[in-house]
């Protein structure tokens, strides 16, 4: 293949010597025609190498990045991040100002001190039916009446499942009750040692509810609505205007005040719970709130063991005194 190609060049070669002395023979004024002849000729090919020469040299232009733009989309982003922060924090001094409105600021300097009521989770088991169907059957009560355990010391008549605990460890009515950070439902019937439990797919179930966004300075709680069982195994959140943004798959979380529960059994845990996500979400035309389906994050079912909140006077307080 080499040989070939040497061989091509030399006859190139050749073949240029040869033309060149028959243009230096050949007179002056065949010799000029010839010449412009070959020009012309050969012009447009020319042309269009030039041409395609430019094309290149443009297309390399437009390939290669230009890093003054991959540094000013870079600088874009981050002042997009420095905005939001900023929105985030201006939303809460907005808040803090509304309420610094309302409550006043006092004139003087506040020294803290321990609260009164504090959060005590209690431990408590989950009666099976096994168990259930013994104390209503009156087997194992017939073993304890020598040692003071009757029919009043426990609930028998509902229909909802019961706790190992009751008034004797303090528990009331509405008091909440959790699996891990998970909302569970709410404390029905009380007796002396056991209770029974409202799950939040029971239709009887209502507690204050939010829609939770996750960013990057945490959670971004929205307004208070109602969520109510739906019986199920669901369950609805209600009265969420239509300026929220509600997206399928949003964390709902319980609300600031628990409207179906009097100030005094009001959750002293200072943070929200965790009831579960949005499975469904619509806003009808002219609806004045959306409507939004919750899937509960824990099935009763799949649960031996709850935590039920009590409030309890503050052991350091007591110490104190």
């Amino acid at each position: 293949m080499k040989r070939e190609t040497r061989f091509s060049e030399i006859k190139l070669v050749l073949l240029a010597f040869l033309v060149s002395g028959s243009l230096y023979a050949m007179p002056a004024e065949y010799s000029s025609r010839l010449y412009n002849l070959i020009r012309d000729t050969a012009r447009p090919g020319l042309i269009l190498v030039q041409q395609m020469k430019a094309w290149e040299a443009t297309v390399a232009k437009a390939d290669a990045t230009d890093p003054r733009v991959t540094q000013l989309e870079r600088q874009l982003t981050d002042s997009k991040q420095a905005n939001r922060r900023l929105e985030l924090q201006s939303l809460q001094f907005s808040e803090e100002l509304q309420r610094l409105k309302q409550t006043g600021v006092p004139n003087y300097q506040t020294q803290s001190s321990d609260r009164l009521l504090v959060p005590d989770l209690l431990e408590a088991q989950i009666l099976g039916e096994s168990a259930i169907s013994l104390l209503r059957e009156g087997q194992l009560l017939n073993q304890g009446r020598e040692q003071g355990v009757f029919e009043s010391s426990f609930v028998l008549e509902s229909d909802y499942p019961l706790i190992d605990q009751g008034t004797a460890q303090g528990i009331k009515p509405g008091y909440a009750l959790y699996a891990g950070q998970a909302v569970i439902g709410k404390i029905d019937e009380v007796g002396s040692w056991t209770s029974s439990l409202i799950p939040i797919t029971s239709v009887k179930y209502r507690g204050s509810a939010r829609i939770a966004r996750r960013t990057e300075q945490g959670l971004q709680l929205g307004t208070d609505g109602i969520l109510v069982g739906l019986g199920e195994g669901k369950c609805e959140l209600l009265q969420i205007p239509p300026t929220e943004s509600i997206q399928v798959g949003q964390d709902v979380y319980t609300g600031e005040v628990d409207r179906a529960l009097p100030l005094s059994m009001q959750s002293t845990l200072g943070q929200p719970m965790y009831y579960g996500r949005v499975m469904e979400a619509e806003l009808p035309r002219g609806a004045p709130y959306w409507k939004i389906i919750v899937e509960p994050a824990v099935t009763l079912s799949d649960i031996k063991q709850v935590s039920v909140l009590r409030q309890i006077i503050n052991p350091r307080r007591m110490l104190a005194n």
